[in-house]
């Protein structure tokens, strides 16, 4: 356990350290160097790269994490899993790329607005798709050998760091943009070979096939297994970068640019609430096989409550300092504010929302889920082809929150049919009575001169009235200990300095 535990301490450190080298090249690095449809050419590839390795992956990353413990034999070299790990994929690739061949001019058309930029750097898309791809394979190939720091350590510290390198380089006039471009990509596949090195350190790079243990029957199953995590994984992938790739075609690459800034702002939202999630879980799957559907609504509910309140706290302290966040950015990301507060109305919905989704999946009903993620995906794509034109990029983002309260409320509306539990109590209302208390508070504050003096009283101020209202109405007790205790060692080191 303690190994568990040190392990899932330095993952949370590399996490969190990634997500504040993400914020300063995101919000801050890119959209000052690079022109604003330059920075959106660059988030629409990486969409399209994500969404286009999970399809051509064909299921595979889902099957190595189910499967492999069939395999797992180092003196038999794991069966030579690796090989067909990567020989699958490939096929999956060749196919993409296919079509992208076939479908160019299409793609290229529904991407140049004014500019040509993206039909320009269209042929990097096949790589950028290659080293994504392939980093998901040995990703999840190695966390199936239980080293889950490493693959953490390379998506969220080396990608940005090698990224923001990239992009200093070009800020000095060291390279154009072209070059910018090739180099962009290869952080990618510099971040792939790395970890294709590790498991070689790790002698762990076992790629001659060894067939024996694959029977019909398990070839069946694996192939029935994949064919279901095809559609989970890319209807997920699919819902995290729709909207973007949607707002790149429909608008042009520069309002991109701005959507992608104050997407990511309201992305922070949710990273206490994933944290909480990773928790509450575990305790959900011990509950399903235990069919004890009271710890199941016990679990829910206070998952609810606590996401709420630290996700709320969070989209709290951005919005009442968007001024402060934009004023380093040119004047055209301002526009983006209406933006960030649809999003993170969306984050907030979701999060209240408990743990809807993980019920499910961990339920003999688990089938729903892939379908309702998918009916989300429909209903995203309608809803930003009717608001986008209307709305522009402020209308994507009332789509999401549009979707995600249709999708959440079908959940929602689904467990109760099914278990008869809801997350919701009168502690749900006084909790949002509170959180709107604490932003017409901390908005109706005076204008200090000084910005940084600004920011952290408004913040303060924000941070006492939540953690009052937390004690003196008892909304929860999980964040009650849990602010207890951070004082509490926040004095003994305090003692030990004195």
């Amino acid at each position: 356990m303690g190994i568990i535990l040190r392990k899932n301490f330095a993952e949370n450190i590399y996490s969190y350290s990634g997500t504040v080298i993400g914020f300063v090249n995101v919000v801050w690095l890119f959209p000052y160097v690079l022109e604003a449809e330059q920075f959106g050419l660059t988030r629409v590839m990486i969409s399209i790269g994500i969404i286009g390795a999970q399809i051509a992956s064909l299921g595979m990353g889902n099957v190595t994490v189910r499967y492999f413990p069939l395999f797992r034999n180092p003196e038999r070299r794991h069966f030579g899993y690796l090989f067909l790990a990567a020989v699958i994929p490939l096929a999956g690739f060749l196919l993409l790329s296919l079509a992208g061949w076939l479908f160019q001019e299409p793609v290229i058309r529904f991407y140049s607005d004014e500019s040509t930029l993206f039909g320009d750097y269209y042929t990097l898309l096949l790589p950028l798709l290659f080293f994504i791809l392939y980093f998901h394979i040995l990703e999840n190939y190695i966390r199936s050998l239980f080293d889950t720091v490493v693959a953490t350590f390379f998506q969220d510290i080396l990608l940005r760091l090698f990224q923001t390198a990239v992009v200093l380089f070009y800020y000095l006039g060291w390279i154009p943009f072209g070059m910018f471009m090739w180099m962009f990509v290869g952080t990618f596949g510099l971040k792939t070979i790395l970890m294709l090195c590790y498991i070689g350190f790790r002698r762990q790079l076992f790629v001659i096939p060894d067939f024996s243990i694959l029977t019909a029957s398990r070839v069946r199953s694996m192939t029935k297994y994949a064919a279901f995590s095809f559609l989970g994984g890319v209807t997920t992938k699919a819902l995290g970068n729709i909207d973007l790739l949607m707002v790149g075609g429909m608008t042009n690459l520069a309002e991109t640019a701005v959507y992608a800034v104050s997407l990511y702002l309201a992305t922070m939202i949710k990273i206490p609430a994933k944290a909480l999630s990773k928790i509450s879980q575990p305790l959900i799957a011990e509950a399903q096989y235990k069919n004890d559907i009271a710890m199941i609504e016990l679990t829910h509910s206070k998952s609810s409550i606590n996401q709420m309140l630290v996700g709320g706290l969070v989209f709290i302290i951005i919005g009442i300092n968007l001024d402060h966040i934009y004023r380093f950015l040119p004047d055209e990301y301002h526009a983006g504010v209406y933006v960030f507060m649809f999003i993170g109305i969306a984050k907030m919905i979701d999060m209240t929302a408990g743990l809807n989704a993980a019920i499910i999946k961990t339920s003999k009903w688990y089938r729903f889920d892939p379908y309702a993620t998918l009916l989300l995906v429909l209903l995203t794509i309608i809803t930003n082809i009717i608001f986008i034109p209307i709305f522009g990029i402020t209308g994507a983002a009332m789509a999401t929150a549009l979707s995600v309260l249709i999708y959440n409320s079908l959940y929602a509306l689904y467990l109760l049919f099914r278990l008869g539990i809801h997350p919701f109590s009168k502690k749900t209302i006084m909790g949002l009575a509170l959180l709107v208390i604490t932003l017409l508070v901390s908005w109706g504050l005076p204008v200090i001169p000084h910005w940084i003096a600004d920011l952290i009283l408004r913040s303060a101020i924000a941070i006492v009235i939540i953690i009052s209202g937390i004690f003196i109405m008892n909304l929860s007790e999980d964040l009650q200990v849990f602010i207890r205790q951070t004082v509490a060692a926040v004095s003994r080191r305090k003692d030990r300095k004195s």
